[in-house]
């Protein structure tokens, strides 16, 4: 089968798309109800709700299209060369970005330090406390996935041998459910824990991702895995029936019953709702999109890598935009869409002109290299075919947690 044809151009669809929810979520954070890093006096209910609708699925499903693709190189690659190029496309823009526009995105939140310095009055305080690296938060959480898998590399390549015990089991009726037990369960699962763990389960762990997101979006990257490793899954996964949608609405009316009860009981119910309507809405999103995204598209081509830029670049945009408009009386929904129409502009500006005609940039901010590294594929585990081909931008971006990212 030729690299066109195995190509899950879905995938990188689905990717780009989540990504630029982020925007929009970061756009409307100065007008929600919640605080941020900005707020603005005027605000709009309606904004509350865009933000939980966006939080609910983006994030789990953007880990598992992650997952899915470390998969294929794990299986395909050398180790070496896996964690060369994953760490280029992760690492390098973290990094990058970190130095240059977050700078300037905690010097406008976080003022000069006055007597205390720069350094000792809002550098080191913004990077204990997470907001140095702010949205990028997940990018951390993919560099530990990225090791931990790496790791467990044998391990996964017998995974994907379609004649194994975990790969039979995966095709077997009780594979999904199970899977989907799982990922209903665990931030239950993450809030028990955080009860016996104290106050630092929740708190950045070295100004980065804190433990408790940690656990809570590893089930979905060890998702992606499973989902690459059994194509017979990923085709259940990604179906859309009845069963998906009365199960979502199921799911979304046990958390209208169960909203603002303080009883234990009450509280189990309502993350199990949760989890249970999350992980349906990112069902019918795989297969909305491999039904109508599953083939070449120039638009999906361009932004599959313009998203990861726009994605890195528009933080620190909505921030200066949004402190902009802090004193004009203008209606918060008004507001919310200039923030938006000026951060994704400016955003795509950059990259188009910069990120992507200069090679530095495009390595700095894009984890791209100049030619395709010269890697010799691993033999793949018997029997086995990957079921795409990886992604020619980075599968490694997307938008961050509902607070700070």
């Amino acid at each position: 089968m030729s690299n066109g044809a195995s190509r899950l151009h879905y995938m990188d669809a689905l990717r780009s798309v989540l990504m630029l929810l982020g925007v929009v979520l970061h756009s409307a954070r100065p007008y929600d109800s919640d605080a941020w890093q900005v707020k603005d006096q005027a605000h709009l209910p309606a904004l509350d709700w865009l933000v939980a609708g966006i939080h609910l699925f983006r994030m789990p499903a953007f880990f598992v299209v992650a997952g899915y693709f470390a998969m294929y190189l794990l299986v395909r690659w050398p180790v070496r060369d896996f964690l060369r190029d994953r760490m280029r496309r992760v690492l390098v823009p973290l990094l990058a970005t970190l130095l240059t526009f977050n700078l300037v995105q905690v010097r406008l939140v976080m003022g000069d330090g006055g007597d205390a310095g720069f350094l000792q009055g809002v550098l080191l305080p913004a990077w204990v406390g997470g907001h140095w690296v702010s949205h990028l938060w997940f990018l951390v959480s993919l560099v530990l996935y990225f090791a931990l898998v790496a790791m467990l590399t044998p391990f996964l390549r017998r995974l994907a041998d379609p004649d194994g015990i975990v790969a039979s089991w995966l095709r077997g009726r009780l594979g999904l459910p199970l899977v989907l037990l799982a990922l209903v369960a665990t931030p239950l699962a993450v809030g028990v824990l955080g009860r016996f763990a104290g106050p630092g389960w929740n708190e950045p762990l070295l100004g980065s991702a804190s433990p408790a997101e940690l656990l809570v979006y590893f089930p979905a990257f060890l998702t992606g895995l499973l989902l690459c490793a059994s194509p017979e899954l990923l085709d259940r996964f990604a179906r859309r029936d009845r069963l998906v949608i009365a199960l979502a609405v199921s799911g979304g009316a046990v958390m209208l019953l169960t909203h603002g009860r303080a009883d234990s009981a009450f509280r189990v119910a309502y993350f199990l709702g949760e989890g249970l309507l999350r992980w349906m809405v990112v069902r019918v999103l795989f297969s909305l999109f491999r039904e109508w995204a599953n083939r070449p598209s120039r638009t999906f081509a361009y932004l599959s890598s313009a998203s990861y830029s726009i994605y890195l670049f528009h933080h620190v945009t909505v921030i200066a935009t949004a402190t902009a408009l802090l004193s004009l009386p203008l209606a918060a929904g008004i507001k919310f869409l200039i923030v938006l129409a000026v951060a994704s502009m400016v955003s795509l500006t950059l990259h188009h002109f910069l990120v992507r005609r200069y090679a530095v940039l495009g390595y700095l901010f894009n984890g791209r290299k100049p030619a395709r590294p010269d890697v010799r594929p691993m033999a793949t585990a018997p029997g086995w075919v990957p079921p795409g081909s990886p992604p020619g931008a980075p599968e490694s971006g997307s938008a961050g947690r509902s607070g700070g990212g």
